[in-house]
């Protein structure tokens, strides 16, 4: 996989209104690029043009509900943004967390190679934009490094919370 060979200057990208996000349009493309702006640190730093491109880039998945989209365990290579549905995180038989539309989920396997620390479930019809690392470090490593970046960012602002939580008992 190549990253474009004459991607569109600065500014709004060409040909951005004619840029399907699914065939069941169900979401605009200018709806979830506002949701990922204000939603997550590691997408709020990119150019209109940098978000479509890279959308452009990463492959498309949908789940029916009751579908493991990964397991608790397994190793990961990719994280996911929830373009339509619901996803529950669990870990053992304790759900953590319930994203939907605009969430992304199973960042840390971009960041290291070992195993997923919960399972993610559909709640409902869900399609998924899947974020390969490997588009993150070969095909397009200038996204890359931002959202690597900004993800560590996130996961010590995490931490430190976590910390701080402790500390109060």
């Amino acid at each position: 996989m190549r990253a474009p060979e004459n991607p569109p200057a600065q500014g709004a990208p060409r040909g951005q209104d004619s840029f399907q996000l699914t065939r069941e349009g169900t979401q605009t493309i200018e709806a979830l690029l506002g949701k990922l702006r204000t939603g997550y640190s590691f997408f709020a730093d990119m150019s209109p043009q940098d978000l479509v491109w890279f959308l452009r880039l990463c492959s498309r998945r949908s789940y029916d509900p009751g579908d493991v989209i990964f397991q608790e365990g397994e190793t990961g290579d990719c994280f996911y943004l929830i373009v339509f549905g619901e996803v529950a995180i669990s870990r053992g038989s304790s759900e953590v967390a319930h994203l939907d539309d605009g969430s992304c989920f199973g960042e840390m396997a971009v960041l290291e190679n070992t195993p997923r620390n919960a399972t993610a479930t559909a709640t409902q019809r869900t399609l998924v934009f899947c974020v390969e690392r490997e588009i993150l470090t070969n095909v397009f490593p200038s996204l890359g490094f931002k959202v690597a970046s900004s993800l560590a960012k996130d996961l010590s602002q995490k931490l430190r919370e976590t910390n701080e939580r402790l500390k109060r008992g």
